[in-house]
């Protein structure tokens, strides 16, 4: 049974809700607001907005049982009537309603709740009732009923009015007042006549009520049309895929409604992009546009396009990608779009810079000059045409440029802050990307905290507001944060929190996929598990699609990894083939110091300090005027232990006591740990140039050597948080040989069986990991045999 075109039975139910509202007295009543609230709520689209809370998904059905009036209605009680409930007097003028006579009665009244034109005044008008303005919103509902009725064919009238009826049918039971008016059954016409509900007659005019699922007249086509436009919102803006059980409801519901939409296809091109179905996406995709060609709606070509492009960016085909965004640029120039101009503008710079290499590979030779000067342009543009949106994205993209470069940072902050503004008055949905990268900029002045905190304000207050790429990206720094404080479990349990719906999204799955890797490989490099960081670096292999920060941190856990082995000479041709990409790529400068810093540390490493010196150097000053907080410290560590190495001790001392307090409000254990490390070393350097034969230098090499135990013992606790093996190991022998050196051989002999007994309990832990694992994956070939 075909759904009408606008008309339902709750459609009905609303005009006598209206109907009634306009019968009572013109004077307040509590129950006008809420009245009046859940009218507008299902007669008009609720506008999508970030800056109020979210409602909930039942203010967004279109179909809403006869339930759901009596929620509302069963408080509030009537004026007219002292005593009775509003719902009893809706009740009763729905049960009044006992033909199809009256039912269009009910339709032909409509009018007078409508003021009256100048050209045709009303004689007399009673004052006691409310009329509607044609062009309000309860105005404009009650003529489109109207008019839709009269189109309406007698058998589709028929259609509707059976209908009505079955959404009624469960009300009779609600009031024993009404027993009166419902005990005619379901038409006083039946009753009349003396049928009953098995005779055939009545059958062939009703069916069974009792038995039969309205599905056809559950939905009219406007509603089918607003819930898929509902959905394509919820894809575009947030990036996700429609839940399983979502799909089979839509799918049972336009199966059974007999009408093809061309929303349907366009919501299957975005389900299928999202889980990496290319084929599907593209097939869908040609079906969408092609029946709005047949519709006439050719205005919507470019943006087809504009799809096109996107779609084939995402699966790496930037070469017909930048084709098809020239395609778009052109056609939206002929028409005169300038909303999809600026916004195929504002893509291909963001593709161009998150892409440098795969679009230059493609031939992309840049568009709008540098990036400022594209990023400029766009923001004019987005001022011009009040595209508020596109204004707030590009003044983020311009606080991120002047990050990556090294810029100052109030510039940056002072676009943030205009962004966020923007994003406050002009109601904008762009909370998250605002605090991603404050998340981001306040990881690299060190304040880890405040860090951790924009990412968690994202995932628990603007969850809903906010795209899923921007929560799986919010999700993943966290992790990275609290892994850096030797909590991987918890980083990992982090990762695992978005559940199903994100991971099936195949990008996002990639994306968690390599985060979750990227810990394991870690820690497994700190635990010196060489068997699992063999499995898991061939395994975590980025592709030319992978988000370039992840792809960037998966490349430097494989140097460390490497390093970690005591494979050198790869580890270096692997750091420098990774600072020419990233210098030719114009990357971020965050990337481009740490692989210097590790350059340096690797000649440390070797046993040649003084060759990384001014590599190391360079880095600080770098980073000291970047104000990369993190990187200025690792720098001054490695510079700290090549002063160490030429006997400027002292020195070290000063350098190291600058940065150690700042280090430990960052929270990474593992760069205040090596910084312990090396200032402990610093104090076993002066001890060494103190003269024992005074009583001076006696009293001031046993203080130097004190002060280097302690902050051996502080570097040890570090590692062992981190569970870094090597480095608390190394700790425990650092305390052997000064023991040694003070002639205590019991106390040395001690310290030597701590490090035998940590290094045993280390590798015990690795083989009892791998005597598990063996154990689970022989369950489960035999289960998989049996």
């Amino acid at each position: 049974m075909s759904p009408t075109r606008y008309l339902t039975p709750a459609k009905i139910s609303l005009l006598v809700l209206v109907k009634l509202h306009c019968d009572s007295e013109a004077s307040p009543s509590p129950a006008t607001i809420p009245v009046l609230s859940f009218i507008l709520s299902h007669c008009i689209p609720p506008a999508a907005s970030c800056a109020r809370a979210q409602q909930p998904e039942g203010h967004h059905d279109t179909s809403f049982s006869i339930q759901t009036f009596k929620n509302v209605l069963q408080d509030h009680t009537s004026s007219r009537l002292p005593g009775r409930t509003l719902l009893y007097v809706f009740l009763r003028r729905m049960w009044e309603m006992n033909s199809l006579d009256a039912l269009h009665n009910l339709f032909d009244s409509l009018g007078e709740l409508l003021v009256r034109s100048r050209e045709y005044p009303a004689p007399e008008e009673p004052r006691d009732r409310i009329y509607l303005s044609r062009t309000s919103p309860l105005g404009i509902f009650v003529r489109r009923a109207r008019v839709e009725f009269t189109r309406l064919p007698f058998d589709d009238i028929m259609k509707l009015w059976s209908a009505f009826i079955r959404y009624r049918a469960p009300t009779a039971q609600w009031m024993m007042r009404l027993a009166g008016l419902a005990v005619s059954g379901v038409d006083i016409v039946a009753t009349d006549m003396g049928l009953s509900t098995t005779d055939d007659l009545y059958e062939v005019v009703y069916g069974h009520p009792a038995k039969e699922e309205d599905e056809g007249q559950a939905l009219s086509v406007d509603d089918l049309e607003r819930l898929l436009d509902f959905q394509l919102d919820r894809l575009q803006r947030f990036g996700s895929r429609v839940p399983d059980e979502l799909r089979q409801q839509l799918r049972h519901i336009l199966e059974h409604s007999g009408v093809g939409l061309v929303q349907a296809h366009l919501v299957r091109f975005f389900d299928a992009w999202r889980a990496g179905d290319y084929t599907s996406a593209f097939d869908n995709l040609h079906r969408y546009f092609n029946y709005a060609m047949q519709a006439r709606e050719r205005n919507y070509y470019q943006y087809a396009l504009l799809h096109m492009a996107i779609l084939q960016a995402d699966f790496g085909c930037f070469g017909e990608a930048i084709a098809a965004i020239n395609e778009t640029i052109a056609t939206a120039r002929e028409n005169q779009d300038m909303q999809c101009l600026n916004f195929s503008l504002s893509w291909l710079n963001h593709v161009s810079k998150a892409y440098p290499k795969q679009m230059k590979g493609a031939g992309y030779m840049g568009m709008l000059g540098s990036k400022r000067e594209g990023l400029a342009f766009l923001k004019a543009k987005a001022r011009e045409t009040k595209m508020y949106n596109l204004l707030g994205a590009t003044l983020v993209s311009e606080a991120k440029l002047y990050l990556s470069t090294g810029d100052s940072i109030p510039r940056s902050l002072e676009h943030l802050y205009q962004a966020s503004h923007l994003n406050v008055r002009e109601h904008i949905g762009n909370h998250g990307a605002v605090m991603l990268f404050q998340s981001a900029l306040f990881s690299r002045l060190g304040i880890t905290h405040l860090s951790g905190a924009y990412c968690q304000l994202l995932l628990d207050c603007c969850q809903n507001g906010s795209p899923l790429d921007e929560r799986i990206k919010a999700t993943g720094r966290h992790a990275f944060l609290v892994a850096q404080t030797g909590r991987y479990d918890d980083a990992l349990r982090l990762l695992e929190s978005p559940g199903t719906s994100a991971r099936r999204t195949l990008k996002f799955h990639q994306y968690l996929f390599l985060c979750m890797g990227q810990i394991r490989l870690k820690r497994a490099v700190h635990r010196m598990d060489w068997n699992t960081c063999d499995a898991l670096a061939s395994s975590l292999s980025p592709g030319p699609l992978t988000d370039p920060e992840v792809s960037y941190l998966l490349s430097e856990a494989r140097f460390d990894y490497l390093v970690a082995r005591g494979h050198y000479s790869e580890a270096f041709n692997s750091i420098d083939s990774l600072c020419t990409s990233l210098r030719a790529q114009g990357a971020d400068i965050i990337q481009r110091l740490s692989t210097l810093i590790s350059k340096a540390d690797l000649f440390r490493k070797i046993g040649k300090p003084e060759r990384g010196f001014s590599v190391a150097l360079r880095a600080a000053n770098v980073a000291f005027k970047a104000r990369l907080m993190p990187c200025l410290w690792s720098a001054v560590g490695i510079l700290a232990n090549i002063l160490n190495a030429v006997g400027e001790c002292e020195a070290a001392t000063r350098l190291l006591h600058a940065v150690i307090p700042q280090s430990l409000e960052h929270g990474d254990y593992f760069i205040t740990g090596t910084l312990y490390s090396h200032i402990g070393d610093s104090y076993v350097g002066l001890a060494g140039r103190d003269i024992p034969s005074t009583s001076q230098g006696s009293r001031r090499r046993v203080a130097n050597i004190g002060r280097a135990e302690l902050y051996i013992d502080r570097a040890r606790e570090c590692f062992k948080k981190v569970e870094n093996l090597d480095g608390e190991c190394e700790q425990l022998m650092k305390k052997a040989i000064i023991a040694k050196l003070r002639g205590n051989d019991r106390l040395a002999e001690e310290w030597a069986q701590n490090h035998n007994r940590v290094w045993d309990q280390g590798m015990g832990r690795i083989t009892d990991g791998d005597m598990r694992r063996r154990s689970v994956s022989t369950l489960l070939d035999h289960g998989s045999g049996g």
